[in-house]
């Protein structure tokens, strides 16, 4: 496939996915024939074809041979859609957040422990001075947050575990999306101070308890924090 097919059946599945996620399409329901997407889109029939296949790759469709294609429950979609269905209808969609950030919640904390049982000197050292300096409160709203993602990017290599550094990046990056990212510049960070210095001790001093007990107390707050800005833009 060329690029510029490439590109053409990209932008159709795009278009045929946001009416899947806005409701339009709903689940269950049978798509139109690809000789009337490709009238109503304007486009050829192969672009249509090929797009329903990257929809088919999603789980967002399936393909039947000689019925159709009709739209799957989104409850078994690929991960590649949260980013698209953060931001359902142009709003960042709250329930899925809060979702997010709870997964994000139970990710960590496993994670930490077994970085801090497989962790060299070094790099318990380098996570224990980004918590620290994560704290001045001279620095601005981004650096923290720079410090904060640098920090879940070293204990997920702390870990050694491929996946769990993959998973990692995953939930990262559909967290950096700039409706979440602005909620979470709106905190008040020096609230999690506190909490981000006693996981740095327990960091230096291997104590994988107390460290799963902050980060806990730590995520739990932070989350609470980007929720509570959100619901106060939601009701503006």
């Amino acid at each position: 496939m060329s690029d510029a097919s490439g590109s053409r059946s990209g932008s159709v599945a795009e278009r045929i996915q946001a009416r899947i996620l806005d409701g339009t399409y709903r689940q269950g329901e049978r798509l139109p024939g690809e000789r009337e997407l490709a009238l109503e889109l304007r486009v050829n029939r192969s672009s249509v074809r090929e797009a329903l296949k990257k929809l088919e790759e999603l789980r967002l469709v399936r393909i039947h041979q000689g019925s159709g294609i009709r739209v799957r429950s989104l409850e078994g979609a690929s991960l590649e859609l949260i980013p698209q269905m953060l931001l359902g209808a142009g709003r960042l969609d709250l329930s899925l957040l809060r979702d997010l950030l709870e997964l994000r919640e139970v990710f960590v904390l496993g994670v930490l422990r077994l970085a801090i049982e497989r962790a060299e000197d070094p790099q318990l050292r380098e996570l224990a001075e980004l918590l620290e300096t994560a704290c001045r409160p001279e620095i601005s709203d981004d650096d923290f947050l720079h410090l904060v993602e640098e920090a879940q990017r070293l204990i997920a290599r702390m870990t050694r575990n491929q996946v769990a550094l993959m998973l990692g990046n995953a939930l990262a990056r559909f967290l950096e999306r700039p409706p979440a990212q602005e909620l979470a510049r709106r905190i008040e960070r020096r609230r999690l101070f506190p909490h981000l210095k006693r996981l740095a001790y327990a960091v230096m001093a291997r104590d994988g308890d107390t460290a799963v007990r902050a980060m806990r107390e730590l995520s739990s707050l932070n989350a609470a924090l980007i929720l509570r800005q959100g619901d106060a833009v939601a009701q503006r």
